[in-house]
């Protein structure tokens, strides 16, 4: 079992824990299942129990897009409609999946939902400074550090690899994220309308 399994799994772990939290907005649980999916998927591979290249480079593709925005949106704007019901979420959520597809497979853009994530995080990152939030703020820097090293393809040799270090701080970083949201105000529990 490489590296990168293991922390897909611990990735896995913390993005399918966001989703059973029912104190989160909806579009954050719902970018969480999208997280978990794509980690879940990235386990199968990488542990070459099934591996499904081609599933997962999909769903990583989505999750870049959507999953990320979604996360924005209820961290942002918490009490928008976007956040907080079903009906609109999942406009955001196929929308934004669409433009992302559309991006990569027509116009070749293959980086287009890694620039959708960075500045999506970006925001998040805005905001929480704005309004001293420190765990979101953390939680946002941890995401976008992860995105940074696995960009540049840094590594341990022997221990970590790129997408280990992404998998990692994604999950540190999304953790710090479901804090903030537990503790924050507008936490309670979110009925879908």
């Amino acid at each position: 079992m490489t590296s990168l399994a293991i922390t897909d799994g611990l990735l896995c772990l913390v993005a399918a824990a966001a989703v059973v939290t029912n104190r989160l907005p909806l579009a954050f649980r719902m970018g969480s299942a999208l997280l978990a999916v794509t980690a879940g998927l990235g386990v199968l591979r990488f542990s070459d129990l099934l591996p499904l290249p081609t599933l997962h480079s999909f769903f990583s593709t989505f999750s870049a897009s959507s999953a990320f925005l979604l996360m924005a949106v209820s961290t942002v704007w918490n009490s928008s409609a976007g956040a907080t019901r079903a009906k609109y979420a999942s406009i955001l959520l196929i929308v934004s999946g669409a433009i992302g597809f559309v991006m990569v497979d027509l116009f070749e853009l293959t980086r287009f939902g890694q620039v959708v994530a960075v500045l999506c995080v970006l925001q998040i990152i805005i905001y929480s400074a704005r309004h001293r939030l420190l765990s979101a703020l953390v939680g946002a820097i941890a995401l976008e550090l992860g995105f940074i090293l696995f960009a540049t393809g840094q590594r341990v040799p022997n221990l970590l690899q790129p997408g280990d270090f992404l998998h990692l701080l994604t999950a540190a970083g999304l953790a710090l994220l479901v804090w903030y949201h537990r503790r924050s105000p507008h936490a309670s529990p979110q009925r879908s309308r």
